[in-house]
């Protein structure tokens, strides 16, 4: 009796640890995942947002270049994100980096409208943005 209660016991801790993997490894792919997609939305985001600006009254401003600037600098804090995405100590720091800069876009977005096409690629990468916060365990808010 005491050698099956034992090899029970086995069996089950054998079990949770392969779920318990399992689960890791389903987590990191899905937070690779959601990266990937991220940058991607943000690249098309970046494009769709030039286009949209160009034919606009913001065309040619301080505004457009501001606008500009602030994209680029958040592609850039989300390709960093996505480098060092499974750094426990430096990923939830950049993750949060990523979404303080998208704060800044969102109120130009919402402030400024500056057409159809960047707002529709912008909600794409808004709903990435709270999957990554989600993920990272970071309390968000827009």
């Amino acid at each position: 009796m005491k050698v099956h209660s034992t090899s029970l016991i086995r069996i089950a801790l054998t079990t949770l640890a392969l779920c318990t993997t399992a689960s890791a490894q389903w987590y990191r792919g899905n937070l690779k995942d959601t990266l990937k997609r991220l940058e991607e939305d943000s690249d098309h985001f970046a494009k769709m947002l030039d286009t949209d600006l160009d034919h606009g009254p913001l065309n040619g401003t301080p505004t457009e270049d501001e606008i500009n600037r602030y994209v680029h600098e958040f592609e850039e804090a989300t390709d960093h994100l996505k480098d060092k995405w499974d750094d426990q100590q430096a990923a939830p720091n950049l993750a949060r980096e990523v979404l303080v800069r998208a704060r800044t876009i969102d109120k130009f977005m919402r402030q400024h409208h500056p057409g159809p096409g960047s707002h529709s690629q912008w909600y794409r990468v808004r709903h990435s943005l709270d999957q990554v916060a989600y993920d990272y365990r970071i309390r968000w808010r827009w």
